[in-house]
């Protein structure tokens, strides 16, 4: 029982992870700059810096990307 608790856990994570690490793609190709306009032009290293922030935290940048729409 407490395995299969965990084995859910971990797959859950496994693609909450995924999914953020997909969003990180597109995101700083096209919806970085449109976030936040100070963005543009920045270096490949700031976008380096970005990413574990991104895979963590796309739900929330996803909302952010949607209303800037």
């Amino acid at each position: 029982m407490l395995i299969t608790f965990i084995s859910i856990i971990f797959i859950a994570t496994a693609i909450y992870l995924a999914a953020g690490i997909l969003f990180t793609i597109i995101f700083q190709a096209k919806g970085l700059s449109k976030i936040d306009e100070g963005v543009h032009g920045s270096s490949w290293a700031f976008k380096i810096i970005i990413i574990p922030g991104c895979i963590v935290f796309w739900p929330v940048l996803l909302r952010k990307w949607i209303r800037s729409k």
